[in-house]
This record gives C-alpha cells, structure tokens and sequence, in this order.
C-alpha cells in the first residue's frame, strides 16, 4: 500500500502560474523548471481550469524543460510535454548543472 506522505496543492494565489501560462503562450518562456511531478499536474489542472490546456504542452515543449527526475519526467510525458534535460541524479544540484550547461551552450 502506497501512502502519501505530503500533498502538493495549488496556491490561493494562482496569478503566477496564470502569468507564465500567458508568457508561455507568447513564446516569452526560454526554459521550464520542474522539480515535482505535483508542479506538473498543478499547472496543467489550472490551465483546464482557465479553458487554456489545449495548447499548453506545445507551448512548454517550445522551450527548454528541464525535470528533476524520472517520476517529474513521467508526469510530464503524460501531459504530452517533450524534456529537454533530466538531472541524474535526481537532485536539485545537478539540476541547476545540466541547465546551466544548456543554457550556456
């Protein structure tokens, strides 16, 4: 039996999320930072909620999305989403890394 240990919810406030919805949808977004797969389902629950889910997985994967790891990947990829990088390990520092370097390069 799987038991969650903690939940992930959205904010009261969703204007930011709101606000990179649009900036995503003006191609305003260079890159996409995932470090949950409950930030993925959030923002994709709030974009069905605004009506505005349709075009958003292109939207992301027109930038560069970057995920921590193998469970943030698979909610992403279940969204449609195309990853351009994934820390190995799955850890905040070697994420930073890898998007340091695509960012660089």
């Amino acid at each position: 039996m799987e038991i969650p240990t903690y939940r992930w919810a959205l904010p009261e406030n969703t204007g930011p999320l709101e606000a990179l919805i649009e900036a995503l949808e003006r191609a305003q977004v260079d890159a996409a930072v995932f470090t949950s797969a409950s930030q993925a389902h959030n923002l994709f629950a709030l974009a069905r909620k605004l009506g505005r889910e349709g075009p958003l997985a292109a939207n992301l994967s027109r930038t560069l999305v970057a995920s921590i790891g193998p469970v943030c990947s698979v909610a992403l990829r279940e969204h449609g989403v195309k990853i351009a990088l994934e820390a190995k390990p799955p850890k905040l520092g070697p994420l930073v890394a890898a998007l340091d370097r695509a960012l660089s390069a």
